[in-house]
């Protein structure tokens, strides 16, 4: 059904359990992996004037997207996948969509952290933004609240020793 997926990584819990599900759907459908990590200059700078300071703070993020990705390569590689990846700096959506396109995606998959209220009015949501403008299935994975995944790591003790 799907032969090229698409999964976008920024770091977060929720980007690594998207990545997870990419991961296994490409398994399931022998489809190659597109890896891309998007550096936003303007959530790091906002509208301060250019500085070396800041030029130095942009440059760890892009070494640190093309981490990410170089590590979901060859995450998916050892388990079997054709797999590539890119990064860009821009605005997130934007080039998450181009991406997609160039890559020849037929499914996008992607974190969301499932923000609502004041917080979404200020941090907006780059699924959101991919999911309006998207040609193609998006699939969102939303993270955990973190009591449920607090939740989630109990141990249920072996029956009989409560």
């Amino acid at each position: 059904m799907f032969k090229r997926i698409v999964v976008a990584l920024d770091g977060s819990d929720c980007a690594k359990d998207a990545f997870n599900v990419a991961l296994r759907l490409a398994q399931a459908e022998h489809a190659q992996l597109g890896i891309c990590s998007i550096v936003d200059p303007i959530v790091i700078a906002g509208t301060a004037p250019p500085s070396p300071a800041m030029d130095l703070v942009i440059g760890d993020m892009e070494i640190e997207a093309r981490k990410l990705v170089d590590e979901g390569i060859d995450r998916a590689r050892r388990v079997g996948l054709t797999a590539s990846g890119w990064t860009h700096d821009g605005m997130p959506a934007e080039q998450i969509l181009r991406y997609a396109d160039r890559f020849e995606g037929d499914l996008s998959v992607m974190g969301t952290h499932g923000r609502g209220g004041i917080r979404h009015l200020l941090m907006g949501s780059v699924a959101e933004g991919i999911l309006r403008r998207a040609s193609v299935p998006v699939l969102t994975v939303r993270a955990q609240a973190p009591e449920a995944a607090a939740a989630h790591k109990l141990r249920v003790p072996a029956e009989g020793h409560c």
